[in-house]
């Protein structure tokens, strides 16, 4: 089922997971927010934990506890910092930790999902989606505005060498969205290369 290739081993069973997870960010909660990425991928990480969270109660408890933006002054509304999500995932008693690219490279983020770590990363989200109108923010940087939850990696079969990722996309907009492919090579564009890009890791093993 990975694109391009007649053979692959995938690890974290990302086609099963995808069944189970919310890749609509937004729209379902009464705060009227909907850049609820890095809440909705909070619920995901929940959920592969065990827990029966939604993304509108990550919203409601962020939105009470003053840990995401507020949707008004034309502001989206649900937005996050890397400090807001470890402070909301110790709330469902999920202890994380924040690692950068020049740390948490492709390797690296392969190692903890192939580990039963949960794993949010920060990207950018126009490369990702193939959307060129995103790729850029306000001071024409490509900037990691973006959270999506890791749900499995794509290595080679004979070589081990690692191919790509599976991610869960709350923006994609697409069917799909919670079993998205995307290749080493586009990752690195979206996420290594990209200003403020960071990796949000379990301490311990989640799934």
């Amino acid at each position: 089922e990975v694109p391009g290739y007649e053979q692959a081993l995938v690890c974290g069973n990302p086609f099963e997971i995808a069944q189970e997870l919310d890749c609509f960010q937004g729209y379902d909660n009464p705060y009227g927010a909907f850049g609820t990425c890095g809440l909705t991928s909070i619920a995901n990480i929940c959920h592969l934990a065990g827990f029966e969270v939604s993304e509108p109660q990550v919203v409601e408890y962020a939105m009470e506890n003053g840990l995401c933006e507020k949707a008004e002054n034309g502001k989206w509304g649900g937005g996050t910092t890397v400090s807001n999500q470890l402070d909301i995932l110790k709330h469902y008693d999920i202890k994380a930790h924040c690692e950068f690219p020049d740390v948490a490279d492709c390797e690296r983020i392969a190692d903890a999902i192939e580990g039963g770590h949960g794993v949010m990363v920060g990207l950018n989200s126009g490369i990702l989606q193939d959307r060129e109108w995103k790729i850029y923010d306000e001071n024409g940087e490509i900037y990691a505005g973006h959270t999506v939850c890791m749900t499995g990696t794509v290595r080679d079969v004979e070589t081990g060498e690692l191919l790509g990722f599976y991610l869960c996309d709350s923006s994609a907009q697409k069917a799909d969205g919670a079993k998205q492919y995307v290749s080493v090579e586009k990752f690195e564009k979206c996420y290594t290369d990209s200003v403020c890009a960071y990796a949000v890791i379990t301490d311990e093993p989640i799934r």
